[in-house]
């Protein structure tokens, strides 16, 4: 384990460009696989609660290595010298992260990705706001707000990236159905739209992925969810608690035209009638799903400007560039008591 000194010792003697060893937790495959083009080297602690890495949602990356559970605290290599501790939720994470941090003398970064759940009662919500680390990320301003954050100058945004080189457009006929990509829908209702979904889409041609018993299954690799966005012309967006939904990026991204729910963050990515439809009427809703079913013309055009917005401002380059700023701003923290 790293010792003051020991991390005293790292920082002063670490070169610059030199990758850093991240001590974090298995999360989100796709974002976590994006973290991964800054270069760094990435250790997942793994504990009970705690998901392991799904391949299915992507390959692991040859600079992410999965810890050994097992082995309770002593999984961390004592052969590594880590440079900091990276927190990417407050539901279990962030309290074995602060440990580890204070144990290893490291500084901690703190992603939240999700809002807090809304039955929350006021004295668990006023909890999790005190659960701060060095660097307090979010993924959207909209986040912080929901949170009731304490912005300080420790507070900073990173929006979320697509690899458009990987979900990118591909010249062929598209199936005329409306395809989502959610897993455990039925359970999430409350937040993912299950039953918007069921009502919107009645009697219209779907497709469902994702792991949903009963509804659907999951891609059996990131190929295969990549062909799925770039044949379907339609792709329908039920989230109701998600404040930038990663497969609507990634749909748009392939120049799937969009038809989405206007809650949290995404009237800020879309803009209604030019790159997507958004609204929270079901009828209208069920409207531009039909629109886009009869009007190919209309869905290629707005399939492709729905591109363009991910290429202008969601690319994985302004991604992976604010990351490395953190990264190194962290990293200049040397000492955690």
């Amino acid at each position: 384990m790293n010792n003051p000194v020991q991390n005293i010792i790292r920082a002063s003697t670490r070169t610059i460009g030199e990758p850093l060893n991240i001590l974090t937790f298995p999360t989100h495959e796709r974002y976590e696989t994006m973290l991964c083009k800054t270069g760094h080297n990435f250790y997942a602690f793994r504990a009970n609660g705690i998901k392991n890495w799904n391949e299915s949602y992507a390959k692991l990356p040859p600079n992410y290595v999965i810890l050994d559970e097992s082995l309770g605290d002593l999984q961390v290599p004592n052969y590594v010298d880590f440079d900091l501790v990276l927190s990417q939720n407050k539901f279990g994470q962030f309290q074995i992260a602060s440990q580890l941090a204070k144990k290893m003398h490291l500084p901690m970064i703190s992603l939240e990705h999700t809002l807090p759940v809304p039955n929350w009662s006021q004295e668990v919500k006023e909890q999790t706001r005190l659960m701060r680390g060095d660097i307090n990320l979010f993924i959207s301003e909209y986040s912080i707000g929901e949170w009731k954050w304490d912005v300080r100058e420790d507070t900073d945004v990173i929006t979320h990236g697509v690899d458009t080189d990987l979900f990118k457009p591909l010249d062929c006929d598209k199936d005329n159905h409306s395809l989502s990509v959610v897993n455990d829908w039925i359970n999430r209702d409350w937040c993912c739209g299950f039953s918007i979904w069921q009502r919107v889409i009645e009697g219209l041609p779907h497709r469902v992925i994702g792991d949903t018993k009963g509804l659907s299954k999951p891609s059996s690799s990131i190929e295969e969810l990549v062909s799925a966005y770039q044949t379907s012309r339609i792709f329908l967006n039920t989230s109701t608690i998600s404040p930038i939904p990663t497969a609507l990026l990634e749909a748009m991204s392939c120049s799937c035209a969009v038809v989405s729910t206007a809650t949290c963050m995404i009237p800020e990515i879309i803009e209604h009638g030019v790159d997507g439809f958004i609204t929270n009427n079901e009828e209208e809703m069920r409207e531009y799903l039909e629109l886009l079913s009869s009007d190919e013309e209309l869905a290629l055009e707005m399939g492709k400007k729905a591109r363009q917005k991910i290429v202008n401002h969601y690319s994985k380059e302004q991604f992976v560039n604010q990351w490395l700023d953190i990264f190194y701003e962290a990293s200049k923290v040397t000492f955690r008591g």
